[in-house]
């Protein structure tokens, strides 16, 4: 893997840390859970992450976040 490739990698990495954090955070604040449309999101989805793979990251956000701000997974 080129450098470029590598350091772009880790940008995209770190950038996505910080906005789950924030989601966390955000519901963590109100104390309430947010479902995301997952289906809309899905098929707004044109890339190359495939809408399965997709729908289990999605699944896993919430997940995260619920047990983030102490609630049942």
């Amino acid at each position: 893997m080129q450098p470029q490739t590598r350091n772009h990698l880790a940008f995209l990495d770190r950038a996505l840390l910080n906005l789950l954090e924030e989601r966390a955070r955000l519901l963590a604040d109100e104390a309430l859970e947010v479902p995301a449309n997952l289906e809309d999101l899905l098929l707004r989805a044109s890339g190359d992450f495939s809408p399965h793979a997709l729908s289990s990251v999605f699944e896993a956000i919430q997940a995260g976040c619920r047990a983030d701000s102490g609630g049942a997974q």
